[in-house]
């Protein structure tokens, strides 16, 4: 099956805006009650007692759902629907002030990647503002620049370079370094892009596998001579923001001073990608699909559809050879049509009190909730009435919004 020829954008775009609107109706809700928030609720439904819906509340979670809205705010703009868009950023507005309220009144936290992400989503909410009222957003530009100032406390010259992951200062990886990078890439701060993703290279890339390893730990020694151990864990997602920051120094033209060419190393990382993150499944009618793996719940419900979302962009990059964009391209479109297969959609407005109520009948808008195993139908996965987390459904709904944007 050729998973690249068989849709049209707007059945595509149809799609992700039916992740769209099932994410926002589910897991949407006001940050402790407050008008003119919005909060992503960590699972649905909410089943955690008081005191762990209290502590547990996924910074970065929310990041990704500005960055998913934000998504939906440029697809309306492609297709026209400039008031879509609108409504868009100002929910993507009402994101960050949901975090704001959430986080006690302030943005930093201890972690270096969660504002990693939260900077990266707010420079295309500030994009997207632009688009669509002809000026920049004071308001998500301040937030940014405060968390800039964070991302600079990261990157020290410990362990010869890169990021630190937290406030911690025990652990250097790539899921702090890499998505640092691109926020310092698309601030123009080159240098300092350039210098964290040289770090990663030398120190963090697998040349066997041809993907970027976790990262290194500190584990006793001195302040001068630190005692290190390597992790070497592979995840889908911290290959997704090094590809994000090669391109942003191919876009400004500011690759001078890369220890590696950034096209050659992206196409070895995009054949490190598919060879060591995807898989061939066999549907039900005999088709093979190759598609990304995914990593379950929690945390790992995001992972897949981070990566796709820097793989879109190098699906449409004109620098980059045609057939590493093609494989790209194809990896994200099976993977889109897979997870589409795979899920389970019901009325969520349907008495099911009443009696004689079929539960697969569907009378207003439907919802639908997708699978956290992209090789599995949610029925095999979660029972009826068992809760779905929000990363699961957002890295849904960012994977169909890069297939409507690749096809």
């Amino acid at each position: 099956m050729d998973a690249t020829t068989d849709f049209s954008v707007k059945e595509l775009s149809a799609r992700a805006a039916l992740a769209e609107h099932s994410v926002l109706r589910l897991f949407g809700g006001r940050a402790l009650s407050i008008p003119g928030t919005l909060f992503g609720r960590v699972q649905h439904p909410e089943t955690r007692a008081r005191r762990k819906r209290a502590a547990e509340w996924h910074y970065w979670w929310q990041a990704h759902l500005m960055d998913a809205l934000v998504d939906a705010g440029f697809r309306a703009l492609t297709s026209g629907d400039t008031d879509a868009a609108a409504a868009h950023l100002r929910r993507g507005r009402a994101v960050l002030r949901g975090i704001q309220v959430r986080n006690y009144g302030t943005y930093p936290n201890h972690f270096y990647d969660d504002m990693a992400w939260l900077v990266l989503a707010l420079e295309r909410l500030n994009r997207l503002a632009l688009a669509v009222e002809g000026s920049g957003d004071a308001f998500v530009q301040d937030a940014a620049s405060r968390l800039y100032r964070e991302l600079d406390d990261a990157c020290t010259d410990d362990l010869g370079g890169g990021a630190f992951w937290s406030k911690a200062r025990d652990f250097k990886n790539t899921p702090a370094t890499a998505p640092i990078a691109l926020a310092f890439a698309r601030a123009h701060r080159h240098e300092t892009a350039i210098s964290l993703l040289n770090w990663l290279h030398a120190t963090l890339f697998d040349e066997q596998s041809g993907v970027y390893l976790d990262g290194l730990r500190i584990t006793g020694g001195s302040v001068r001579a630190p005692k290190t151990r390597l992790e070497r864990a592979h995840y889908t997602y911290n290959q997704g923001p090094v590809l994000g920051g090669y391109l942003t120094l191919l876009d400004a033209g500011a690759t001078d001073g890369l220890t590696v060419d950034p096209i050659e190393h992206i196409e070895q990382l995009v054949e490190g990608i598919d060879a060591h993150f995807s898989k061939d499944f066999t549907t039900a009618t005999g088709d093979t699909l190759r598609v990304l793996t995914t990593h379950g719940n929690g945390d790992g419900g995001l992972f897949t559809g981070i990566l796709v979302r820097y793989l879109a962009q190098v699906a449409a990059h004109p620098s980059i050879p045609a057939a590493t964009r093609d494989k790209a391209r194809a990896l994200i479109l099976a993977t889109a049509e897979l997870f589409w297969a795979g899920r389970r959609e019901y009325d969520p407005d349907l008495p099911m009190n009443e009696l004689g109520i079929d539960p697969n009948e569907i009378r207003g808008q439907a919802v639908a909730l997708f699978s956290p195993s992209i090789t599995q139908h949610i029925s095999e996965v979660i029972k009826p009435g068992q809760p779905v987390d929000l990363s699961t459904q957002l890295q849904v709904w960012m994977t169909l919004e890069a297939a409507a944007r690749v096809l």
